[in-house]
């Protein structure tokens, strides 16, 4: 839950950001580097078991240790179609960064990271700067790239039905999630989707439609499930905040799935004229909802604590709801930051140089999860 008040040790007030244009997140993304190596896709295939770690040689001297690589491919799904635009083809092409010492170090976790509107998928890889700490912590991480052809504005369809339903552009990223496994040994108990504005509205999808498949997600300046989604709605969502009916949206996921929802890491900035922050009170809530209807569930416990501005990072509020004193629901509401990725790299758009380091929250939070066993 996203309170409305400040620290009362707030420091003086924060410097203004660097404006970015207005820019609007519906209809009205390639990654320009050159490959290291270059996958096509395979046709779509069910979910493998995780490949087991190498066995352990024993020769004279130990291999040399292999450097971070980037892998640029595509993704196809036979149930990657978006309305109106049936015949357009569901495939999207994605980067993968796989840190140094990869093949020593049997599977890993893997992060998907899912850029906003305006951007695409290097931009994001840049702005974030994940693959910093993915090198340091040995994790690979996935950036799936909008197409122009699907959205002008290389806006994640998030309102289009068939995707809202936990299809169409959440079928493709599915399968992009195989074709990184297909690359390198990943920890299937450890996958983890996190992303921005309307990234982060697809990463709550595929968090509500497909728990048997992640361990945790991330929703920075994002948007709840909608129901009935629309791209007119979707608009009004931006603006106002999305109607949820929590009790609906529950009582639909518990009839669907016999597993508790992935945790879930709730940011937003308290100056976004763009996506309200009252959609990130909604997640927060409608991920409470979830869990407290699960069977035999109890009342989720809660702590909140007011964290003061430090240094370039600004003040914020951090809200934990726990289960068994583990959290699974975090809420993060900073002070003064607008629509933007907070700490990144601000020599690119929608990117906030101050903090708090958004990427680094992520990883702390998403290093602790693992998926629940069906």
């Amino acid at each position: 839950m996203f309170e409305r008040r400040r620290p009362p040790d707030d420091a003086a007030p924060a410097p203004e950001q660097q404006a970015t244009p207005a820019v609007a997140e519906l209809p009205t993304a390639h990654a320009d580097a050159a490959p290291n190596e270059v996958h096509h896709a395979a046709p779509a295939h069910t979910p493998h078991a995780t490949p087991a770690d190498p066995p352990h040689a024993a020769p004279a001297a130990p291999p040399p240790l292999a450097d971070a690589r980037t892998v640029q491919g595509t993704a196809r799904s036979s149930d990657g179609a978006t309305a109106p635009w049936l015949l357009l083809p569901p495939e999207r092409a994605y980067r993968l960064y796989v840190p140094p010492r990869a093949a020593d170090a049997g599977a890993m976790p893997l992060v998907m990271m899912i850029h906003g509107c305006r951007e695409t998928a290097e931009e994001f890889e840049q702005g974030t700067r994940m693959n910093a700490i993915a090198a340091r912590e040995g994790f690979a991480v996935l950036y799936p790239d909008q197409a122009t052809f699907a959205n002008i504005r290389r806006c994640w369809n998030w309102f289009e039905p068939n995707t809202a339903a936990g299809h169409g552009e959440c079928a493709i990223l599915l399968e992009m999630i195989n074709r990184a496994r297909d690359e390198l040994a990943v920890d299937v108990a450890r996958v983890c989707v996190a992303g921005m504005s309307s990234g982060g509205a697809l990463a709550g999808l595929l968090a509500y439609h497909h728990p048997e498949v992640l361990a945790a997600a991330a929703v920075h300046s994002g948007l709840p499930p909608m129901m009935p989604p629309s791209a007119a709605a979707a608009i009004s969502a931006m603006e106002k905040g999305v109607k949820v009916d929590a009790e609906a949206l529950a009582d639909a996921y518990w009839n669907t799935h016999g597993v508790l929802p992935p945790a879930l890491l709730v940011l937003h900035g308290d100056e976004d004229a763009r996506v309200t922050e009252r959609n990130a009170t909604s997640m927060v809530r409608l991920w409470e909802r979830l869990y407290e209807s699960a069977p035999l569930a109890r009342q989720l416990d809660r702590e909140t604590r007011d964290v003061p501005a430090d240094g370039n990072a600004r003040a914020y509020t951090r809200t934990d709801l726990l289960s068994d004193g583990h959290i699974v629901i975090r809420g993060v509401r900073i002070h003064g930051l607008a629509h933007a990725w907070s700490g990144g790299d601000a020599e690119l758009p929608f990117n906030d140089a101050r903090g708090p380091d958004a990427s680094a929250m992520i990883w702390r939070f998403f290093e602790r999860q693992v998926r629940q066993a069906e």
